[in-house]
C-alpha cells in the first residue's frame, strides 16, 4: 500500500473513528465505503454492505440496490413493489485485498463466491449475507414486477495497478460466462479497482464535485435577493449528459441528493421520454415537450458560453437525466431542454426553488419532509451542544453538509438514523427500523417531527445511537449483537428513566427531565457502557432461549416482545373480510370493530401460503399509507 492511499485510509478512520486494529478489516471497510458512497450517499450504508467473514472468505461487500435505493429486508421490496408497481435490482459485490497485484486466485475465489451465492442449497455463509441471499430469493420470487432481469457488479479492490494481464481477462471472461448463462441477469460487469482508481474515488468522496458545461443560448436573469447569479436557457443534452457522469460512465448519484424524487425506472412517464429520444422524428421537439432541468451551485466561473459549477446540485430534473444517460448512445445535436441554473448558498432559497420546481406532479411524503421548518430548528438544537465534545452531535439535513473538516462522520445524523433511532427508542418499534425510511416517514406521520414535539427525544435517541455504534466500533460490544443495536436503545430508555415516556409536547419539563436522565448516562462514556454491557447480557440470554430464527430476530416483532413484553401493546388482531389475489389487495377487519384495514399482498404471502386467507386469525400492525391504514406484519394465529 503506496503513502497516499494509506493516508485515505488513515483519514477514513479518523473520520468514522474506527479503532480496528486488523489493517486488512480496516481496508475492507474502507473499500465498501468507496464503493456504497458511488451507489448510496447515507453515511449509514456502510454498516449495511459490510458483510466480510470467516464463512465469507470471497465477498467483502454487497449493496443490493433496488430502485436506486439501498436495501436489506423484503419488507423494502415489498415498499417499492406497492409505491412503483416495478422493480429495478443491481447486485454489487465487493472484494477487496491489500497485495500489491492483482492476483488470479483471489478473482477466481471472489467470482466463484458470487456463484454459490446465486444457487439454491445450504450455504455456509455468515448470517449477514445468508440474510441477504434470502433478499435475493425473494426479489426474483417478485421477479414479474420486473422490467428487466437483475444486473450485477463485481467491484475488485487491490492497491496494484490493473494492466489487463490476459490470464486475469480469460478468468473474469469465464466467470461472468458462467453467471450470464444461469439467465438470472441481463448484464455481469467485472470492474477492477487498483491504486490509482481508489485515489481518484476518494478524492471524488472528500471533494466537490466541479464540471464544465457550454451554455451557449442562455438569458441572464435580473437580480434576486440571495441569488448570485441566475440563468435561464437551451442546454444540448449531450452537455446534461457530461456534468452526469462519472469516468467509469456511470451517473454520480450525489447530484441528486437534493431532488425530491429517485429515478422510478421506464414507468409510464419516463418510457414517454424514451420513445421522444427513439423515435428520430421527434428529437428535436424534445425541448417543447419537457420541462426542463433546474440546476442549484454553491459557485460558478463563468467564461462566455464556458461555465463551470461547483458543488451543485439537480434539485428538479432527475427522472430526464437518468433516461438521457440510459439512452446517451441515441442522444445528439437535435436533443436540446430547457435549463435553470442559479447560484445560492441560501437553504431557505435553495428549499424554496425545490418546493417550487417539483409541485407539478404527486411527490412522495419522504421527498419534502427535510424540507420543513422542524429540521431547521433541530439542526440549531443539535449545534447547542457543540462546546462539549462528549455532547456534541451533527444533524445533517443537506448532502455533504458536514463533510471534509466541518464534522467526524461518527457525529453526523441522518435524517434516515433519526427516524429509525427514534421510532425504535421512543415509539418502542425497534423491530421496524429495518424498514425503508420513508415508509416509516408514512406510518408514523402523526407521531413524527411534529411542529409541537420537544427537540429533546430526537437528540437523545441521535446520541443513544452514535454512542452505542462507538462501543461497537471500539469492539466494547459483541459484533453479534449489533443487529440488535436499536433494541439495546429501547431497552436502554426504560432501564435509565423508566417506561412511561412523557407526553412529547415542546413546553413539557417533565419530558427534559426525563430525557436529560438519559443523556447524563450517554455523556459518560463508562458509565454508558456499564449500562450497555448490562442490556447486551440480558438480550443474549432472550437470544439464547428464543425458538424464532435467531439471524431474523432483529426484524420479528415476537422477539421484542419475548424480550420486552411490556411495550408491545399496540398489536391488533383479525380475520380477512375480502381478498383478490389476481388484483393483488383486500381488507382484514380488526376484531371488535367494523374498522376494515387495506393489506397488501405481499403481507398475506409472507403470513399465509395457503389458497385463500379466509377464515383464518391474523395479528398484525396498522401503518399509516396513502391507501389509509394498512396491515404489515400479519402472523397467522
Amino acid at each position: 500500500m503506496d503513502r497516499i492511499i494509506e493516508s485515505f485510509v488513515e483519514d477514513f478512520e479518523s473520520d468514522f473513528n474506527y479503532k480496528e486494529k486488523d489493517r486488512n478489516k480496516l481496508f475492507e471497510h474502507f473499500s465498501n465505503y468507496l464503493i456504497v458512497s458511488k451507489l448510496y450517499p447515507d453515511k449509514s450504508s456502510i454498516d449495511k454492505i459490510n458483510v466480510g467473514g470467516a464463512k465469507n472468505p470471497g465477498i467483502d461487500g454487497l449493496a443490493v440496490m433496488t430502485n436506486n435505493h439501498l436495501i436489506t429486508s423484503i419488507e423494502e421490496v415489498d415498499y417499492f413493489i406497492q409505491e412503483n408497481d416495478l422493480l429495478e435490482v443491481d447486485f454489487n459485490f465487493v472484494q477487496s485485498k491489500t497485495t500489491s497485484s492483482f492476483e488470479l486466485s483471489g478473482i477466481s475465489n471472489f467470482i466463484t463466491s458470487v456463484r454459490e451465492f446465486f444457487k439454491d442449497g445450504n450455504l455456509c455463509f455468515e448470517d449477514e449475507l445468508l440474510n441477504l441471499r434470502d433478499l435475493k430469493n425473494y426479489i426474483y420470487k417478485n421477479s414479474i414486477k420486473m422490467e428487466k432481469s437483475p444486473t450485477i457488479k463485481l467491484y475488485y479492490i487491490t492497491t496494484g495497478k490493473w494492466i489487463g494481464d490476459q490470464n486475469l481477462l480469460t478468468t473474469v471472461k469465464t466467470g461472468i460466462n458462467d453467471l450470464m448463462s444461469t439467465d438470472l441477469f441481463c448484464d455481469v460487469k467485472f470492474i477492477p479497482i487498483d491504486a490509482d482508481k481508489i485515489k481518484s474515488l476518494y478524492r471524488e468522496i472528500k471533494n466537490k464535485i466541479t464540471r464544465e458545461i457550454s451554455f451557449e443560448k442562455h438569458t441572464i436573469l435580473p437580480m434576486i435577493d440571495k441569488v448570485s447569479e441566475s440563468y435561464l436557457g437551451i442546454l444540448p443534452a449531450g452537455e446534461l449528459i457530461k456534468i452526469t457522469t462519472d469516468e467509469d460512465g456511470e451517473i454520480i448519484k450525489t447530484i441528486f441528493y437534493d431532488n425530491v424524487r429517485d429515478f422510478q425506472g421506464f414507468n409510464k412517464v419516463n418510457s414517454g421520454i424514451r420513445e421522444t429520444i427513439n423515435n428520430t422524428q421527434s428529437k428535436d421537439k424534445f425541448v417543447l415537450l419537457n420541462n426542463g432541468i433546474t440546476i442549484v451551485a454553491k459557485s460558478l466561473n463563468k467564461v462566455g458560453s464556458s461555465f463551470k459549477i461547483s458543488d451543485f446540485q439537480i434539485v428538479n430534473g432527475c427522472q430526464t437525466s437518468h433516461v438521457l444517460h440510459h439512452l446517451k448512445d441515441l442522444v445528439d445535436s437535435n436533443v436540446k431542454l430547457p435549463l435553470k441554473l442559479i447560484v445560492t448558498d441560501d437553504d431557505d432559497t435553495i428549499n424554496d426553488i425545490i418546493k417550487a420546481t417539483n409541485s407539478q406532479t404527486e411527490v412522495k411524503n419522504e421527498a419534502f419532509e427535510i424540507l420543513k421548518p422542524f429540521h431547521k430548528r433541530l439542526e440549531e438544537f443539535y449545534d447547542s451542544f457543540s462546546k462539549d465534545e462528549a455532547k456534541r452531535l451533527f444533524y445533517e439535513r443537506r448532502s455533504k453538509q458536514y463533510s471534509g473538516a466541518k464534522a467526524r462522520q461518527e457525529k453526523v445524523i441522518s435524517l434516515s438514523t433519526q427516524i429509525s433511532s427514534y421510532v425504535a427508542m421512543f415509539l418502542n418499534e425497534p423491530q421496524s427500523t429495518h424498514r425503508y425510511f420513508g415508509e416509516l416517514l408514512k406510518a408514523y406521520n402523526n407521531r413524527l417531527f411534529l411542529e409541537n414535539h420537544s427537540l429533546y427525544p430526537y437528540y437523545t435517541s441521535g446520541l443513544a445511537l452514535s454512542v452505542i455504534e462507538e462501543f461497537y466500533r471500539d469492539g466494547n460490544l459483541s459484533s453479534s449483537t449489533k443487529k440488535f443495536k436499536f433494541h439495546l436503545l429501547l431497552m436502554l430508555r426504560i432501564h435509565v428513566a423508566g417506561e412511561k415516556t412523557p407526553i412529547n409536547v415542546a413546553s413539557n419539563s417533565k419530558l427534559e427531565n426525563y430525557c436529560l436522565k438519559i443523556c447524563d448516562i450517554l455523556w459518560n462514556r463508562e458509565t454508558a457502557l456499564k449500562n450497555f454491557k448490562l442490556l447486551e447480557s440480558k438480550l443474549k440470554s432472550t437470544l439464547d432461549n428464543t425458538d424464532l430464527l435467531k439471524r431474523q430476530a432483529h426484524s420479528m416483532r415476537a422477539f421484542t416482545e419475548e424480550l420486552i413484553p411490556t411495550v408491545t401493546e399496540n398489536r391488533k388482531f383479525g380475520k380477512v373480510t375480502y381478498y383478490n389475489s389476481t388484483r393483488g389487495f383486500g381488507f382484514i377487519r380488526i376484531d371488535g370493530t367494523d374498522d376494515d384495514v387495506f393489506i397488501h399482498y405481499t403481507e398475506v404471502m409472507k403470513a399465509f401460503d395457503g389458497l385463500t386467507p379466509y377464515a383464518k386469525s391474523f395479528s398484525f400492525d396498522v401503518y399509516e399509507s396513502d391507501r389509509g391504514p394498512q396491515a404489515k406484519n400479519m402472523e397467522l394465529i
